[in-house]
């Protein structure tokens, strides 16, 4: 008889609206959960019992209980919530996986006033985050995923194609548009998450504004840097830039001073990444 080695199962794509009321002022937290569990189902791959195994409606119920029940101001708190349910109340489960993306939406803003219970979706940016437990030990990682950014000067200077050995433009980017993903992880585990996330958000945008950049690379480790430095909390950051493809409309001639026509391209995307970590102290 074969042997089984491991086994897990879950639920993914479970999408909730959770509209929180302050008075006038409503609060959406449009979010799609994921969980995975780890632990003995043997009895379920291998004769068929499914006793053990938590049914995909007893799952959804669960998670819908949770998120009824507190408020969590955070999507991270959330999921601690989420693994903290499930493992007190099915022991057969060793070890949950949770994870959750949420979708922003920004108040709409109606004759110079910002409105109460009217939104819009904030492009394509979504918050993320990891949990996974098993009881004993929590691993928490967070997460911006596909940050839409813009740089229309301020890069590393090029040299005209004229001004270069062979007449061929030297490549260096004068327009730069892409989208930026990232995830770092905790080294503790008291943390005020909304308040984190909101100063790497705040200084992501910033150094990207702000950084003499020489390349996208020089850029990405300059984020990294900062995060890591300033928030002696977060351990190791990974970041991952998608260059969408603009090209100057003439290539002969392009003065950094003048107005500029950029072409779009579906292809090649350039892809850049680069995990960072806290020097370790000597």
């Amino acid at each position: 008889m074969a042997l089984i080695h491991s086994s897990s199962y879950g639920e993914s794509q479970l999408r909730l609206l959770r509209i929180v009321r302050r008075g006038d002022r409503d609060d959406p937290q449009d979010l799609t959960i994921a969980l995975r569990f780890e632990g003995d189902f043997a009895p379920a791959f291998r004769d068929g019992i499914a006793s053990g195994v938590l049914p995909g409606e007893a799952l959804k119920n669960l998670v819908y209980k949770v998120a009824r029940e507190e408020r969590h101001p955070a999507i991270e708190t959330l999921g601690l919530a989420l693994c903290d349910r499930v493992l007190r109340q099915h022991a057969q489960i060793g070890r949950v996986r949770v994870e959750i993306s949420e979708q922003p939406w920004m108040r709409v803003d109606a004759g110079g006033k910002a409105q109460g219970q009217a939104f819009t979706p904030v492009a394509q940016e979504r918050r993320t985050t990891a949990i996974v437990s098993n009881g004993t030990r929590t691993s928490v990682s967070s997460g911006i995923q596909d940050l839409a950014l813009m740089r229309t000067s301020g890069l590393a200077s090029g040299r005209a194609a004229s001004e270069t050995d062979n007449g061929v433009a030297d490549g260096l980017q004068r327009l730069l548009i892409a989208s930026l993903s990232l995830t770092w992880s905790y080294a503790e585990g008291d943390i005020a998450f909304a308040p984190y996330r909101q100063g790497i958000r705040a200084a992501v945008v910033e150094t990207f504004a702000w950084h003499a950049s020489r390349s996208v690379q020089h850029t990405l480790y300059a984020i990294g840097d900062v995060i890591v430095t300033s928030y002696q909390g977060i351990s190791t950051v990974t970041l991952a830039l998608k260059e969408r493809p603009y090209r100057p409309a003439d290539l002969l001639e392009l003065s950094l001073d003048a107005d500029a026509l950029f072409v779009a391209y579906d292809e090649p995307v350039g892809i850049v990444e680069v995990t960072v970590e806290r020097e370790p102290p000597s």
